[in-house]
């Protein structure tokens, strides 16, 4: 389970060895991580090192260490941030396939939301950089391309809605959609659609009607998860539901 680290990265290295080893669940919540001797041994490690990697699992709400009682597995359900999610993402097919699901979801709802926002405050150059992107997408040649630009486009919708925690939150989701572009832009709307629907946007950003962009955004969205449930064949991707735009 644990291996031997190398000594330039060593607080980082045990950090990602045993983040691991709880999201994937072989540590549960609520068991006990091997004493700080047993551990630092096995993995090759001095104390400090261990206790610093240690402090930064509990930052991330992965863990809680207690003077006498050592240092605990906590529900990172209940005590994780969203920084969690670009570490979950890849483990998803295996250990936890229902955030595929509830990704798409908060890619719908912020879409939705960020996309009423643009065009309320959008600034009458807001839109260049949109069309920009919406060019970049008619250009690509591949649906990973145009499922990057994309992102790229909500990034700046996001922008020019102009609410800073929505921009570190996209910022943060993002490291963790990145990994798994690849299967995600074979799962939801194709290359034409996405093509369609920057347009459409566009449209209804530069004429300043706010929920005729949520809608656009809204419909987009919504198929693009229908259609990873369908194409995945798979239960638990299928969305729930949610109420109207």
């Amino acid at each position: 389970m644990l291996k031997p680290v190398e000594k330039q990265r060593v607080a980082e290295e045990i950090v990602e060895q045993l983040r691991s080893l709880i999201l994937t669940g072989q540590y549960p919540p609520g068991s006990k991580l091997p004493p700080e001797r047993d551990l630092s041994k096995r993995l090759g490690v001095n104390r400090a090192s261990l206790r610093e990697a240690l402090k930064k699992l509990e930052h991330l709400g992965l863990v809680r260490i207690r003077q006498g009682d050592g240092t605990r597995v906590t529900n990172f359900m209940e005590t994780g941030g969203i920084e969690l999610v670009q570490h979950l993402l890849p483990l998803a097919g295996r250990n936890h396939p229902e955030l595929i699901r509830d990704m798409l979801e908060l890619r719908r709802i912020f879409g939705r939301e960020i996309a009423r926002l643009a065009a309320f405050r959008c600034p009458p150059e807001g839109a260049q950089r949109l069309v920009a992107l919406a060019d970049k997408a008619d250009a690509a040649t591949s649906p990973l391309e145009v499922f990057e630009t994309d992102f790229e486009f909500y990034v700046a919708l996001t922008q020019i809605a102009g609410n800073a925690v929505m921009g570190l939150l996209i910022n943060t989701v993002r490291e963790g959609v990145r990994s798994y572009m690849p299967l995600l832009s074979n799962l939801t709307a194709t290359p034409e659609g996405v093509r369609a629907h920057h347009r459409a946007l566009i449209e209804a950003v530069q004429a300043k009607d706010p929920e005729r962009a949520a809608k656009i955004a809204d419909d987009h969205l919504r198929s693009g998860a229908e259609l990873a449930a369908r194409m995945g064949g798979r239960a638990e991707l299928t969305p729930q539901p949610l109420p109207a735009a």
